[in-house]
């Protein structure tokens, strides 16, 4: 049986995250962002970092046109981004930390 690689080379985001988008919807891709805020956290124990981290990350994906049918999840990745900037805030301003 012959193995067809086409679906992988043309689309591989959709093909390889394709069963995990199908299972939670959009707010799958919610959690390899945490993830990755929560590693840059353990990895440098710089909070700023991590605030600006989440401000881009999150604007990014609300702005992006990705989730033209679903609106909810916009809402929900502006939510990502305004705790970024509280937490940058609260750094900066109260703990002197930058």
């Amino acid at each position: 049986m012959p193995l067809n690689g086409s679906d992988i080379i043309n689309n591989p985001w959709n093909t390889t995250f394709g069963a995990y988008t199908d299972l939670l919807g959009n707010a799958f891709w919610l959690f390899p962002v945490s993830f990755i805020a929560i590693a840059l956290y353990i990895k440098t124990r710089n909070p700023v970092m991590v605030s600006a981290y989440m401000i881009a990350s999150g604007v990014l994906l609300a702005s992006g046109q990705i989730f033209m049918g679903n609106p909810e999840m916009v809402l929900v990745y502006i939510l990502f981004s305004v705790f970024g900037l509280v937490g940058l805030l609260l750094n900066i301003f109260f703990l002197k930390n930058y």
